[in-house]
């Protein structure tokens, strides 16, 4: 296609797909209407219902890129951004989207990604409220960048502190969504190390990385103190930004669930399974008490759960077996890609 924003014809068909129809909405993705208009009143009903609360509502936004390769960009934009809502306690409502796409893509590529948005809003009742499309040789593979918002009632408001002696609990394998991302970019290379029958039943059972439904139904149910969604640099990079900016620490008793699938690609191309981007994990906090609850409650639902740590005073972050871990220095999916790469 050729350099600039969308021909008019062909903006109408992307802006015909807009997700969910949310009360509030005066105006948003109108060919000559630069902005999205929201009746704020109507637009935080929705949360209020969900919560059945009457407290005050508060609004929360969120923006994250998709950059790296995935099969279902579209997809995962609505993913990465509806989890981190959710995180907060927040109930997601709408949502704008930047594609910036090089010169070589094909008006139907762009069209299938907005249509993995539009399916996926749907599926989460989120409207889509406008956003911007562009080709351009600046990019030499498609960027995605996504702003969401959503609502939450002030008494549902995650904290998102911590204090010592909270239990950290791990929801999800580690690596779930670079495990997803490998498998697709080694295509018929991943069955010199897998057998038709391994890919098919971790396709079938671990495909999805939303967060959304339980980490608002374990916000709504035990109004824990902290909800964070491992995505870069894996569970590791995950726990220490919780701590990134206190003077606490974690004591790693055991280490986070983690897939036979994952644990052998990990073998195969030489990563740690603990820093590969893990959307489709939940970290919770909670105090010992309310965690025990939290645990049991998960596993009645046949979620991969661990209890792995304890909230310590500590100048070293993360500890495990009496061994700091060290930082994250980036996501081990780009180590993967190197390797496999070399391999294919």
């Amino acid at each position: 296609m050729k350099e600039g924003k969308l021909p008019i014809p062909k903006l109408n068909e992307i802006l015909a797909l807009k997700g969910a129809k949310n009360d509030g909405i005066i105006s948003a993705g109108i060919i000559g209407h630069d902005v999205a208009v929201i009746d704020i009143q109507s637009a935080k009903q929705n949360a209020l219902k969900f919560y059945d609360s009457k407290s005050e509502v508060l609004l929360v936004e969120k923006s994250d890129p998709i950059t790296f390769p995935t099969p279902n960009p579209g997809y995962y934009s609505v993913i990465v951004n509806s989890n981190d809502i959710a995180c907060s306690g927040g109930v997601p409502y709408g949502f704008l989207i930047t594609i910036i796409a090089p010169p070589d893509t094909t008006f139907d590529k762009i069209k299938a990604i907005q249509k993995e948005i539009h399916r996926q809003c749907e599926k989460f009742d989120i409207s889509i409220l406008g956003g911007h499309t562009e080709i351009s040789q600046s990019v030499n593979t498609i960027i995605i960048s996504g702003h969401m918002i959503g609502f939450v009632p002030k008494e549902f408001l995650v904290p998102n502190y911590l204090s010592p002696g909270d239990k950290i609990i791990a929801l999800g394998y580690s690596g779930k969504e670079g495990t997803n991302i490998l498998i697709e970019e080694a295509g018929e290379a991943i069955y010199d190390k897998f057998t038709k029958k391994e890919i098919y039943e971790w396709k079938e059972r671990n495909s999805d990385i939303s967060i959304l439904n339980i980490a608002l139904e374990l916000n709504k149910e035990f109004k824990p103190k902290l909800l964070h969604d491992p995505t870069e640099g894996g569970i590791f990079g995950a726990l220490y930004e919780i701590v990134a900016l206190t003077k606490l620490g974690i004591m790693l008793d055991r280490l986070p669930p983690l897939s036979d699938v994952t644990k052998k690609l990990s073998e195969w191309l030489n990563f740690n399974p603990y820093r590969l981007i893990s959307s489709g994990g939940l970290i919770i906090a909670a105090e010992e008490e309310k965690a025990l609850k939290i645990v049991e409650f998960l596993k009645m639902k046949k979620y991969p759960v661990e209890m792995i740590g304890t909230v310590i005073t500590s100048d070293k972050k993360l500890i495990y077996k009496e061994k700091e871990i060290h930082p994250p220095e980036g996501d081990d999916i780009i180590i993967a890609l190197n390797i496999l790469n070399k391999r294919k």
